[in-house]
């Protein structure tokens, strides 16, 4: 599947908890420079804009964003008993590219192994399939 993603996302080496719209805490899973995915407590409105505080090492960024998806996922493992978590993708709004740059910096992607691009080698025992029983003497009809 090809990432069709202007910017990569990277994973914050520690856990990232951001401010949304002043009451809503949620916590990043993964941030790029043109948006992140979050996991949070209640529900978000899809195309809804909210404003986002990004803590990053030089300063915290106050940002708008639109949400792009929101979605159950389960329930919290830590914390109350039975509460719910969501999962939500939201888009930076009206963000420069110096900006952007400044998030891409702040949360460098994780060094991954190569996606393989070439094709696949696969090593086949003719000679097991050469002896392989057929249907008919399986006893198919």
């Amino acid at each position: 599947m090809e990432d069709r993603r202007r910017f990569r996302r990277a994973t914050p080496a520690d856990e990232l908890s951001i401010v949304m719209g002043g009451n809503h805490h949620a916590k990043v899973v993964d941030v790029s420079g043109n948006g992140a995915r979050l996991e949070l407590a209640s529900a978000l409105n899809p195309r809804g804009e909210c404003k986002i505080s990004l803590p990053l090492p030089k300063g915290t960024l106050r940002l708008r964003a639109r949400v792009v998806h929101c979605r159950l996922t389960g329930f919290s493992s830590t914390g109350a008993p039975g509460q719910l978590v969501f999962c939500a993708g939201v888009e930076f709004i009206d963000i420069d590219p110096i900006l952007s740059a400044s998030i891409s910096e702040a949360f460098p992607p994780q060094v991954d192994k190569p996606a393989r691009s070439g094709p696949i080698k696969v090593k086949v025992n003719v000679d097991a399939l050469e002896h392989a029983p057929t249907e008919s003497e399986h006893g198919a009809n």
